[in-house]
């Protein structure tokens, strides 16, 4: 389904989009239509049939010429393409390397009155240890 030749069409499409420069590869370089071509269909599989049809429409032209075809013939095709090649690039862990994105952390939020001794953890001793009652009888 996903030719060699299909590869070397997006790949120059997303040398065109994204471009090496300041210190940061190109998406070719990236692997845009290799590995992260794959990486990217898998997420989003609804992708490909607007990924067959963009080929399809524009095989013969180059990555520039391909790209500003399909704004014209195929919008939604040429959407897809951007999103591929976007969702490829940044999905990189050399990119996120680069530009310093560590990926998504929980931020602990607290109230503005919350309570010091319960974020120092002093009462974790407590709570670890269990309810402790006596009868009283």
């Amino acid at each position: 389904m996903i030719t060699d030749e299909l590869r070397s069409w997006l790949r120059a499409i997303a040398d065109e989009l994204i471009p090496a420069e300041d210190g940061m590869p190109s998406a070719g370089e990236i692997g845009v239509a290799d590995r992260q071509l794959d990486l990217v269909l898998a997420a989003r599989p609804d992708l490909t049939r607007h990924l067959l049809r963009a080929h399809a429409r524009t095989a013969n032209l180059d990555g520039a010429a391909a790209f500003a075809a399909l704004t014209e013939l195929d919008p939604e095709a040429e959407g897809a393409i951007a999103q591929i090649v976007a969702g490829g690039y940044y999905a990189s862990g050399t990119v996120r390397e680069l530009i310093g994105y560590t990926g998504q952390r929980p931020i602990p939020l607290r109230p503005p009155d919350f309570p010091e001794y319960i974020a120092e953890g002093l009462l974790e001793r407590v709570v670890a240890r269990g309810p402790i009652h006596r009868s009283v009888d």
